[in-house]
């Protein structure tokens, strides 16, 4: 567990005169990096509130966030998915412009200062430069990509451009960064990457979210970083309700959706009438996903690329080479 080092800064405290903006967080069990984070947050930025949507968190999380000046906790265990804690959390800001964070970040000196400089150029504002420390720092490149999902979220964000959030609190966990793309640039806001700043992306050996049942089927350790299924039935109905949150939320003509070839995988799973309900938009990449040259794909997929380290490498190799990506 990393700890802060040095004395905490409030930077609203300390330059009266900057105009403050609310900062948001979702949080399940995030005692581990929290108290670095939020060091880093009150030193960089000229917090109004941080405003905190908690999913049920049983470890020191609430503990920590009472440590620290103007946070508003919301203590919502009942929302289950990340993406109804987000537009809750959307719901509760106050000022024009707002930054949405990850409690397991530590934002880099000058940080803020980067990301405001791009305020008139952009609507929606990605730190893409991010860091993964699994005790071993090593750079998160898909991040950088024009058309690389956020996965985590570090971002700069005017209120109007994400005012239309919505999603129902069923399957849109996974997801939530590409919606909340999809969903700025679809109400016709700018969203930009910005990689002359960057954060650090915390990890640590772990069991996550272990206070939630339904999302602690896999462990990390530090080595080469991988993930390890516990519980294959946990797994599985997850995956199950990542496809569905693909059909039901996202659009297959988006640009982080429409070229990805990895949502043919998982959206072959569903049925076709559940997805002729849900999103018949998907239907034609469905079919597609059904076809002859998908299942042999599918096979080659869950029977080799899953199983084999060195099949895992070459292939990303090869569709970095021809400037593809799969995000599966």
């Amino acid at each position: 567990m990393n700890f802060p080092t040095g004395c905490f800064c409030d930077r609203l405290e300390l330059e009266k005169e900057m105009e403050p903006v609310d900062v948001i967080m979702c949080t399940l069990d995030a005692g581990n990096f929290l108290e670095s984070c939020l060091y880093t947050v009150f030193k960089e930025i000229p917090v109004n509130n941080l405003i905190v949507c908690d999913g049920g968190s049983k470890d020191n999380t609430i503990e920590i966030l009472k440590n620290f000046p103007r946070v508003v906790i919301h203590q919502k265990p009942e929302l289950k998915t990340t993406g109804k804690s987000l537009e809750f959390l959307i719901e509760q800001t106050q000022t024009d412009w707002f930054v949405l964070i990850d409690g397991d970040l530590e934002l880099s000196p000058g940080w803020y200062d980067e990301m405001i400089k791009h305020k008139n150029e952009f609507d929606v504002i990605e730190n893409s430069k991010s860091i993964n420390h699994f005790h071993i720092y090593r750079e998160n490149k898909e991040k950088l990509e024009p058309l690389g999902r956020s996965g985590d979220m570090c971002h700069m964000v005017k209120k109007s451009a994400v005012q239309e959030f919505h999603c129902d609190d069923d399957y849109m966990w996974r997801y939530t960064d590409f919606l909340f793309r999809q969903i700025a640039e679809k109400s016709g806001y700018r969203y930009g990457k910005i990689n002359t700043t960057t954060h650090t992306h915390n990890e640590t050996e772990r069991i996550p979210y272990d206070s939630d049942a339904t999302k602690s089927f896999f462990k990390i350790i530090a080595k080469e970083p991988e993930r390890i299924v516990l519980d294959k039935v946990k797994y599985a109905q997850k995956i199950m309700e990542g496809s569905k949150a693909i059909v039901k939320y996202l659009d297959p003509e988006f640009s982080l959706c429409k070229d990805n070839i990895g949502f043919e995988f998982l959206i072959r799973k569903l049925d076709r009438e559940w997805v002729k309900t849900n999103g018949p938009k998907w239907l034609a990449r469905y079919d597609k996903s059904k076809s002859m040259k998908f299942t042999f794909m599918n096979m080659i997929y869950t029977n080799f690329y899953l199983k084999n380290n060195k099949f895992q490498s070459y292939f990303k190799k090869l569709y970095n080479k021809n400037s593809k990506k799969i995000n599966s």
